[in-house]
């Protein structure tokens, strides 16, 4: 063999052996695409909980964040996409989630009963177990429940209570809250001559414009509803709207233009010492300790007529789940976990909220006086007609009816009777 044929010889050997290793290297290459095919796919496994809620306060979304990472490690097949919306954007929000059939897993927010009515709501009997079932205040689980199934958890709670400022009060020479709406009156004028200070709140604006309906008409045996039926234009509904009319126009003891000025504002009044008395939610204290850590105040009782046992509202807001969530197990863990005492706790403190559950409640008791006074309501505490799918549209009648009144556009009588005829219809 001659150096040439030599050579062509050991060129096919080693053309041979590099065909043999782009083979084998192939091979192997195509093992290793197929290993992390196996990891896309089980990352592919991972299942995912959508959960939209509120935005209360700057704390809201870090509290959560933080609650649904510890879930999320002693969960480690599960992730959760947590969406934290302000509430001037949330109610559009999930609208549009709705209408696009794009609804999330778990929702937050102040009301369930459309979603229901829409037939789009799990009932949650179906997700919790029969021990968080127990932990919660039957007042409000009970507002969740609808044909014998509950479809809204209670998420957080709200208690309503007279504030009352203590060194306008002196001034006045006034020593203790107004327990009926004739103390009120005298009370007021009191501050006003006083001091010339407003002496009762009054904010009629379509934010809690119907709390303090509420207020009025259950303070004088009325109500909204009865035996199942619309009462709007009751002769209580109607005494209650008047006494209101009368607190502005005729004592003249109110903020001057009651349907101007929100709750949220009202606060604001109230803090920089302007204001004798306003009712408002427990987490008003949380406020005042932030933004007027030097105002003297108190709590006292929502005032009622005379004669009318004491009454209180409970306002919460809900957590639910919808029909087309596609992992029960796991969302029922969730909600589990969100619930536990330690968990659940951290979270409403945040907040500024009264919790849904027995334990909480006893454990934030026992850390603060005051927050004890406002869970010792909740059992107590009314609510509105959450159920009736009419409610959202008659909130907003109610709250233009009574606007009406103390604008001088109608009487009492007259609003009411056109907001009955719009309830019944």
């Amino acid at each position: 063999m001659n150096t040439s044929q030599m050579n062509r010889k050991s060129l096919k050997i080693s053309s041979l052996v590099f065909v043999i290793l782009l083979l084998s290297f192939s091979v192997i290459a195509g093992c290793s695409s197929g290993s992390g095919k196996s990891k896309e796919d089980d990352k592919g496994q991972i299942k995912e909980i959508h959960f939209v809620a509120a935005q209360y306060n700057d704390e809201t979304e870090p509290v959560l964040r933080k609650l649904v990472a510890g879930f999320e490690e002693e969960n480690p097949g599960v992730k959760v996409k947590l969406e934290v919306v302000g509430w001037d954007m949330i109610e559009q929000k999930v609208n549009t989630m709705v209408t696009t059939h794009q609804t999330p897993d778990i929702l937050n927010l102040h009301q369930f009963i459309s979603f229901k009515e829409d037939d789009l709501l799990l009932p949650m009997d179906e997700l919790i177990s029969p021990e968080l079932k127990e932990k919660f205040y039957e007042s409000l689980y009970d507002v969740g429940v609808m044909d014998s199934k509950v479809y809204a958890l209670p998420f957080g709670a709200t208690i309503r209570a007279l504030f009352y400022n203590k060194d306008l009060f002196e001034k006045a020479g006034v020593s203790e809250p107004p327990a009926t709406w004739d103390e009120l009156i005298q009370t007021s004028k009191k501050i006003k001559e006083a001091t010339g200070i407003d002496g009762f709140g009054l904010p009629m604006t379509t934010f809690e414009g119907q709390a303090y309906f509420s207020y009025f008409i259950w303070g004088n045996g009325g109500a909204w509803k009865k035996d199942g039926e619309w009462v709007l234009n009751s002769p209580e509904n109607v005494e209650a709207v008047e006494f209101l009319a009368d607190l502005v126009h005729k004592h003249k003891i109110t903020n001057p233009e009651p349907t101007a000025i929100n709750r949220d504002e009202l606060h604001k009044v109230f803090g920089a010492g302007k204001l004798g008395m306003m009712i408002s939610p427990n987490y008003l204290t949380a406020i005042l300790k932030s933004e007027a850590p030097d105002l003297n105040y108190d709590l006292g009782a929502i005032p009622v007529k005379e004669g009318i046992a004491p009454i209180n509202l409970g306002v919460q807001d809900f957590m639910m789940v919808f029909k087309s969530v596609k992992h029960k197990e796991e969302v029922g863990k969730f909600l589990e976990y969100f619930y536990e005492d330690k968990n659940y706790e951290a979270f409403m403190v945040s907040q500024g909220f009264l919790p849904g559950t027995k334990t909480v409640g006893a454990s934030m008791s026992e850390k603060d006086p005051q927050v004890k006074e406002f869970v010792e309501q909740l059992p107590l505490a009314k609510f509105y007609p959450l159920t009736d799918p009419k409610f959202a549209e008659m909130r907003l009648e109610v709250i233009h009816a009574v606007q009406k009144v103390l604008l001088k556009e109608a009487t009492a009588q007259e609003a009411l009777d056109e907001v009955q005829s719009k309830a019944i219809k």
